[in-house]
């Protein structure tokens, strides 16, 4: 009889379990939260369908998202996020993307270098590098499409 019980309770916690799984993965809302893989951004709310690019780094962490056809949202590891319009990058050589964006309050350069990048903190290599100037303050890391 116990082991039938422990049975049970152990299928009904699997099944729990499961239901929530299925649901986080069929969750049809645009927003969601960001990758969790990326240190000290977990809690950023971003549209994934329409973000073709994110920038992020450590010491302090920040990161960068570029969403297509609305904004260049910069998330800073403490401080009010900083928010630029889009625009479309440029392409000075064949390894190099570059997006230049000022809003009412803030400027925004990215550039992204297709060159293998560590992130420091884990060992992973990302395919690419980094420059964020937000202002007068400048940010360097890792990127990802």
């Amino acid at each position: 009889m116990r082991t039938l019980i422990t049975a049970v309770i152990c299928l009904f916690a699997a099944a729990c379990g499961n239901e929530s799984t299925t649901e986080e993965k069929t969750n049809t809302d645009t927003t969601v939260k960001a990758n969790l893989d990326t240190p000290g951004v977990s809690d950023v709310p971003v549209t994934t369908n329409d973000t073709v690019f994110t920038a992020f780094g450590n010491e302090p962490f920040w990161a960068l998202y570029v969403i297509r056809g609305n904004k260049l949202l910069f998330h800073p590891a403490d401080g009010p996020d900083v928010e630029v319009p889009y625009t479309i990058p440029t392409q000075p050589d064949a390894i190099t993307q570059r997006y230049s964006s000022a809003g009412d309050s803030a400027t925004i350069e990215l550039v992204i270098i297709k060159k293998d990048c560590s992130d420091g903190m884990s060992d992973m290599t990302h395919r690419y590098e980094t420059n964020v100037k937000v202002n007068a303050v400048t940010y360097r890391g890792c990127g990802r499409e």
